[in-house]
């Protein structure tokens, strides 16, 4: 099996929009987890607050990114985000295709696969959501629907380039729930996803594609969840926003991954 880095990534939404606030959380956690090396981490402030977010961030191991880019670089797109800016902020990821922005702004596989070309031509890594938007146990379903997700979201990429995709495995149902979807499922969704991807670009490169999963991880259940082979880490949301609550989830994948 091909060895794949851990990766605990999260991200603040729009809940620290204080320069001050994102910023001290920011340097809360670097002081805390940001020499660690055996797990790759990023970090995605809300859009107001990337800039001090960076300058804390600069010379610590955790990356940052943007919660969304233009499908553009550059052009008549009023009051959008430019990964140009990104890259000159020092920037290493994207976050691209979570719910929210399918839903609340109607963005649509079309667009998704121009952000993800757009950000790996820029050398930055997409963070690519994808996620079935009911609960069910009907795993045939859920695995065709992932599937026409990943083949339109990553239509445009060149196979040598896949392996630099993070998909982000959130299930709809499971995002500001109260529990996580059971470790069972996320490891049965985690395997079908890594056939979806196989059957799309062939098992080597499938091999190589890390897969994370987020939906209400925790410190209690992140151990469990990150069990299986094929969950390679976990994007943290709201239950990693206090910077020791985080810090332990990290400490927990890295004992579970090494």
């Amino acid at each position: 099996m091909t060895r794949r880095k851990p990766i605990v990534g999260m991200s603040l939404k729009m809940y620290h929009n204080s320069l001050k606030k994102a910023a001290d959380f920011a340097e809360s956690i670097n002081q805390l987890v940001g020499e660690e090396e055996e797990i790759e981490q990023f970090l995605f402030p809300g859009m107001g607050t990337l800039y001090p977010v960076s300058l804390k961030l600069k010379n610590s191991l955790i990356g940052f990114g943007s919660q969304n880019i233009a499908p553009a670089a550059n052009g008549a797109y009023t009051g959008e985000f430019s990964i140009e800016s990104l890259v000159d902020m020092g920037g290493s990821y994207v976050e691209i295709g979570h719910s929210e922005r399918r839903s609340l702004f109607h963005e649509s596989d079309e667009m998704i696969a121009d952000k993800v070309q757009l950000t790996i031509e820029n050398g930055l890594m997409p963070v690519l959501c994808i996620g079935e938007p009911k609960e069910t146990t009907d795993f045939e379903w859920i695995k065709s629907f992932l599937e026409n997700q990943l083949s339109m979201d990553l239509k445009n990429i060149a196979k040598e380039k896949l392996e630099t995709v993070i998909i982000a495995y959130e299930p709809v149902w499971a995002i500001g729930a109260a529990n996580a979807a059971s470790a069972e499922h996320v490891a049965k969704i985690h395997t079908l996803i890594r056939e979806s991807l196989s059957n799309l670009f062939g098992t080597e490169t499938a091999e190589k594609i890390r897969i994370i999963y987020g939906g209400s991880v925790s410190k209690d259940n992140v151990s469990a969840i990150v069990s299986n082979e094929n969950v390679d880490g976990v994007f943290v949301g709201r239950f990693g926003h206090d910077p020791k609550n985080y810090q332990a989830i990290v400490e927990s994948v890295k004992t579970i991954k090494k």
